[in-house]
C-alpha cells in the first residue's frame, strides 16, 4: 500500500476511533455474503437460462453441440426423438408454465417483438427437442451439483494455507477468482452451453472452498474470547443476509433486465469488496498499521493468541524476560517458521472432531438450501405474483433475516453464560446444539401450521452459536483446518442430495439413523481447547 494512502486511512480510523477487530469482522461478514450470492445466483437464474434456449432465442444462439466433444450426442438425440410430446413439454417447463401448443403460435410473436427487432423465425420440433435434450433435468441437476463437487475439494487445503500464510490473501484471492468466474458465466453459457456452465461452476466451487476456513483463521487471530459468541456468530451467519440480498436483487433486476445483469451485479460487488478488504484488513493484529496499541494489547490478552503457535515452555520463558511484548511476537514468528504440518493423526482420532463433523452433516442435510429457494420461488409463481412486489419480498426474506437476528441473540447469550460462569464453554455449546435439535423437531411436528417457521429460525440461530463456533473453540492454531474438515464433509449432503432424499424415501430407517447421529454428536462435542492445538516443532 502507498504510504500516503496508509497514512490517510490511519488518520481516518484514529479520528473516528474505529476498532479494527470490528472492521475485520465487517469485511469477513461481507465476504460470507459475497460467497453465498455467488454460490446461489445460479439457482435463481437457471430457469431463465433454460427458457432463453427453450423457445425464445434458440434460433439466434450459437450452435453449442459439438459431436466430436460429445461422442454420444447423436445416439442420445436419436433416443430423445422417440420420447412423447408430454415429456418434451415437461422438460421445457423451467420455473414457470409454458403456453399450450395451440397458444404458443399466438403468444410467441408478441414476446419475440418485445425482445428482438427482427421478425420471428419459426422453429421446428427437432430444434426445440435438441434444446430440451441439451437442458434436460439431469443436465440442470449436474450444473447445480458441479459447484459442490469443487467446493468439497478445497476446504482443507484452504484452511492450511490460511494458517501458514495468513487468512487475508487466501480469503481475498478465493473471493476475487470466484467473482471473475461469475462475471464470465453469461459468456460461457451463450458460447459453450450447459457443459461450459458445468465447468465454470466446478471452478467457482473450487475457488469458494477456502472461504469459510480462511474466515475462521482470521477470527481466531482477531476476536477476543469474551466476544466470540456475538462477533463470530454474526460473521458466520452472513450467508442468511446473502440469501436475503440475492432474493431482493433477483426480484428487482431480473424482472426488468436480462439474466446476465444479475451475474454482473453479483460479481462486480465481490470485486469491489476485494479492493476494500485488501486496503484495510490484515491477517493478524500484529501486522495491522491502523490498530491502536490499547486494542492490540486487549486482543493479545483476551484471545487465544497466548496459545497460537507457542509452547508452554516458550511462554514461560518469555514471561520471565524483559521486553515481553516484542520478544513474545518475535518468538511466535520463529515458531511459525519451524512448525511441522498439522497433527493429522491426533485430529482424525479426536472424538469431538467427529462429533462436530456428524452434526455439521446432519444440519446441512436438514437445511436443503437450494431446494428451499426453489420451493419459495415456485410458491410465489403459483400465487401469480413476482419477487418485485413488496409483500412477496417481505414474506420471502423474513425467515432469513430472522435467522441472522437469532444468531446474534443466541451468540450474545452464549457469551453471557460463559462470562458469568453460569456454564462452561462446552456446556454452553452443547446446550445450543440441543436447542437446534429441539427446534428442528418442533418445526417438523408443526410444519403445516402458520407458526412453524419460528422454530426453524430459532434453530438456525442456535446452530451458528454452537456448531459453527466449535473450530475456534477446539483449536485456535488449526481453526481453519477444523473448519475445512467439518465444512468440507458437511457439504457432502448437498452434493449427494438427490440420492440421499431417495434413500430416505425408500427406507424410513434412514431418518432414525440421522436423528441418532445428531443426538450422539451433540453429546460429544467439546468447546475446550484440544491437545492437538499445540503444534510439534521440528528438532533444531
Amino acid at each position: 500500500m502507498l504510504p500516503v494512502v496508509e497514512q490517510k486511512l490511519s488518520d481516518f480510523f484514529i479520528y473516528l476511533e474505529v476498532r479494527q477487530r470490528l472492521v475485520l469482522c465487517c469485511f469477513t461478514f461481507l465476504a460470507i455474503i459475497n460467497a453465498y450470492t455467488m454460490r446461489l445466483c445460479l439457482d435463481f437464474s437457471l430457469n431463465r437460462i433454460v427458457l432463453e434456449c427453450g423457445g425464445h432465442r434458440v434460433d439466434h444462439a450459437p450452435q453449442v453441440l459439438n459431436p466430436k466433444a460429445l461422442p454420444n450426442w447423436r445416439y442420445e438425440l436419436a433416443m430423445a426423438l422417440n420420447r412423447t410430446e408430454y415429456q418434451l413439454r415437461g422438460r421445457l417447463k423451467a420455473g414457470k408454465e409454458q403456453p399450450e401448443p395451440n397458444q404458443m403460435s399466438h403468444n410467441r410473436p408478441r414476446n419475440r417483438d418485445a425482445v428482438h427487432a427482427n421478425p420471428p423465425v419459426q422453429e421446428n420440433a427437432q430444434e426445440r427437442l435438441s434444446c430440451s435434450e441439451l437442458w434436460s433435468r439431469q443436465t440442470q441437476s449436474l450444473v447445480v451439483m458441479a459447484f459442490y463437487a469443487g467446493y468439497v475439494l478445497t476446504h482443507v487445503p484452504g484452511g492450511r494455507l490460511a494458517e501458514r500464510y495468513g487468512g487475508k490473501w487466501v480469503l481475498g484471492v478465493a473471493i476475487l477468482t470466484s467473482a471473475v468466474l461469475t462475471l464470465l458465466t453469461p459468456t460461457a453459457v451463450r458460447q459453450g452451453g450447459p457443459y461450459a456452465l458445468v465447468a465454470v461452476r466446478l471452478l467457482v466451487g473450487i475457488c469458494e472452498g477456502p472461504c469459510f476456513p480462511a474466515v475462521c483463521a482470521l477470527l481466531a487471530q482477531w476476536v477476543p474470547e469474551q466476544e466470540r459468541g456475538m462477533l463470530a456468530s454474526c460473521v458466520l451467519s452472513g450467508g442468511e443476509i446473502g440469501i436475503t440480498m440475492l432474493q431482493l436483487v433477483s426480484g428487482l433486476v431480473m424482472t426488468e433486465q436480462d439474466w446476465p445483469v444479475f451475474f454482473y451485479l453479483v460479481g462486480g460487488g465481490a470485486v469491489a469488496w476485494f479492493l476494500g478488504f485488501t486496503l484495510v484488513c490484515y491477517s493478524t493484529p500484529d501486522h495491522c498499521p491502523f490498530i491502536q496499541s490499547a486494542e492490540r494489547e486487549y486482543i493479545r490478552c483476551n484471545t487465544s493468541t497466548s496459545q497460537l503457535l507457542t509452547t508452554s515452555e516458550g511462554r514461560a520463558d518469555m514471561e520471565g524476560e524483559d521486553g515481553y511484548e516484542d520478544e513474545d511476537w518475535e518468538h511466535r514468528r520463529e515458531v511459525e517458521a519451524t512448525c511441522n504440518a498439522a497433527p493429522w493423526r491426533s485430529m482424525l482420532t479426536s472424538t469431538p472432531l467427529w462429533a462436530l463433523v456428524s452434526t455439521s452433516m446432519q444440519q446441512e442435510f436438514q437445511q436443503k438450501l437450494p431446494q428451499e429457494l426453489q420451493t419459495a420461488l415456485e410458491e410465489v409463481r403459483a400465487r401469480g405474483t413476482s419477487l418485485s412486489e413488496l409483500t412477496t419480498i417481505i414474506e420471502t426474506v423474513a425467515p432469513y433475516v430472522g435467522n441472522w437476528v437469532a444468531s446474534l441473540g443466541t451468540g450474545r447469550l452464549s457469551d453471557v453464560l460463559i462470562e458469568q460462569q453460569i456454564l462452561t464453554r462446552t456446556q454452553t455449546r452443547r446446550l445450543m446444539s440441543w436447542l437446534v435439535f429441539l427446534c428442528g423437531s418442533m418445526y417438523m411436528l408443526q410444519i403445516k401450521t402458520s407458526g412453524a417457521r419460528i422454530w426453524s429460525v430459532l434453530g438456525m440461530g442456535a446452530y451458528y452459536a454452537s456448531i459453527k463456533l466449535l473450530p475456534l473453540d477446539m483449536s485456535p492454531n488449526y481453526a481453519g483446518t477444523l473448519m475445512g474438515i467439518s465444512g468440507g464433509m458437511g457439504a457432502l449432503p448437498a452434493l449427494l442430495m438427490p440420492y440421499l432424499e431417495q434413500l430416505e424415501t425408500d427406507y424410513k430407517l434412514v431418518s432414525s439413523v440421522r436423528t441418532a447421529m445428531w443426538v450422539i454428536g451433540a453429546s460429544y462435542i467439546s468447546g475446550d481447547v484440544q491437545a492437538f492445538n499445540q503444534p510439534e516443532l521440528e528438532p533444531q
